[in-house]
């Protein structure tokens, strides 16, 4: 298989299991005549779980799990909620919907990090100045600026955002990387 028939299957596939469709024939064999004695089709059915791991092993792609764990704090629960939605959208093509999704994750992490008020300090900075936790306030800040563009047309601007599969991707990984990374804060 080449690496643009590769591209073409995982762009099918779209982060579902990989469904495969096998085509048998059985044919007798006879000294001198050959006669087809059955045909039959079968599906196989690959999880996404293995199949990201042969891709990986060939050296052929990487993949990034994210665990958001589910606490007993409703934003955060809500929030993992919302990405697994998100997951599923991506994988029903509302690829528009899945970023609005991803935005709406990140409010738990806004809260959490006190990210206006941080961003609203980092700004008033040169890039160099900035401390670690104000660079994670602009790039969360930044991600939902971004993802706002989903759930709103603004006449001249968002109205004419276009979201495609990659888009929401990096969304939802976005948003899902911010969300573990509350598990880590105090």
């Amino acid at each position: 298989m080449t690496d643009q028939q590769l591209r073409g299957l995982e762009k099918t596939r779209a982060g579902n299991d990989l469904a495969l469709r096998a085509e048998l024939a059985l044919t007798a064999l006879a000294e001198t005549k050959h006669w087809r004695v059955a045909d039959d089709q079968e599906i196989i059915r690959v999880p996404h779980a293995t199949w990201s791991n042969a891709l990986t092993q060939l050296d052929n792609g990487a993949f990034v799990d994210v665990l958001i764990p589910v606490t007993t704090v409703e934003a955060r629960a809500t929030g993992a909620r919302r990405i697994r939605e998100a997951k599923t959208a991506i994988r029903d093509g509302r690829y528009e919907h899945a970023v609005a999704l991803a935005r709406a994750a990140l409010d738990p992490v806004r809260e959490a990090c006190n990210t206006r008020r941080v961003h609203d300090q980092a700004v008033q900075k040169k890039a160099g100045e900035r401390d670690q936790e104000e660079r994670w306030a602009m790039l969360t800040q930044s991600a939902y600026a971004l993802f706002s563009g989903a759930p709103h047309d603004d006449s001249g601007t968002t109205e004419n955002f276009t979201w495609t599969r990659a888009d929401a991707v990096a969304a939802v990984a976005t948003a899902a990387g911010l969300l573990a990374r509350l598990e880590d804060l105090p």
